[in-house]
């Protein structure tokens, strides 16, 4: 396996233990005041690591980190939000629908073809979407939504990302948009008025845990790892999100899906694995 592949679904690995985590910290916090409190940790860390190195930020760095930075903050603000209504496994489930998205967005901005194996794939991963929620949708609530609006934003961002990223810029990039999320969390706490203290014990810990290795790590890897050419492979790689996202369920909350989900998340890992063929 490439290194590059291998990369991104080590991303996609620690990106689907935190829906479980984050669920935990808006059950008692207010879910904008979770994203800041995470992000402004994340801030924290990056600019140590930025002193301690002497790096400097390009203003095209900057004006890039900027663009991603606004779609990174609209994905994780109406996720987390959404998870405040909604169960981990259907928000990692709807987040999937990016799958759907990213190749048509990817038409019209990046020019990329769409190949027939990509919309094999689609079909495949749409199946294993309907599949993961038992074949039934009539119980959408306001959070699945949200979270739906969430999986256009993420589409933006990976074509996006595919798009603007400069390899040896790859930190100053994730830099400036841990930056656009911080503020603008906090502009919406400003003009809402949403109370950001005290912090409960597990919301405090979630936002250490998703700050460190569902954050700086996994964007750290896709910025590095995902180039323009590779954009709709990436996308597949992070369809299997919600695979993790349920296991991790299982293995921290004992949640077992019937074997209809099961077959779901098979459909999934297959168009992934279709999506990553060469050729």
């Amino acid at each position: 396996m490439r290194k590059d592949t291998l990369s991104l679904i080590v991303a996609t690995i620690l990106w689907g233990v935190t829906f479980v985590v984050v669920k935990k910290g808006v059950e008692v916090y207010h879910p904008v005041s979770f994203l800041f409190l995470r992000f402004g940790i994340t801030f924290l860390v990056l600019s140590v690591f930025m002193f301690l190195t002497k790096r400097k930020i390009k203003n095209e760095i900057f004006v890039k980190g900027v663009i991603l930075g606004i779609f990174l903050f609209f994905g994780y603000f109406f996720q987390t939000v959404g998870l405040k209504y909604t169960t981990p496994s259907k928000s990692a489930f709807l987040t999937s629908l990016g799958v759907l998205f990213t190749p048509f967005i990817s038409l019209f901005i990046l020019k990329t073809k769409i190949k027939f194996r990509t919309v094999l794939a689609v079909i495949l991963a749409s199946v294993g979407i309907y599949l993961m929620f038992g074949l039934s949708i009539d119980t959408i609530n306001i959070g699945d939504v949200l979270t739906i609006l969430s999986a256009v934003c993420w589409a933006f961002h990976i074509v996006f990302v595919g798009l603007l990223s400069i390899k040896e810029e790859n930190f100053g990039l994730l830099f400036v948009e841990v930056w656009v999320v911080l503020i603008l969390s906090g502009l919406f706490i400003i003009a809402t008025g949403v109370k950001t203290i005290p912090i409960p014990t597990v919301s405090l810990k979630g936002a250490i845990i998703t700050s460190l290795f569902a954050t700086i790590v996994p964007f750290y890897i896709q910025l590095t790892f995902q180039t323009r050419e590779n954009t709709i492979k990436a996308n597949f790689i992070y369809a299997t999100e919600p695979v993790f996202a349920a296991l991790f369920e299982f293995l921290f909350l004992g949640v077992v899906y019937g074997i209809i989900n099961y077959v779901g998340m098979l459909f999934i890992f297959l168009s992934a694995l279709l999506a990553q063929k060469e050729g």
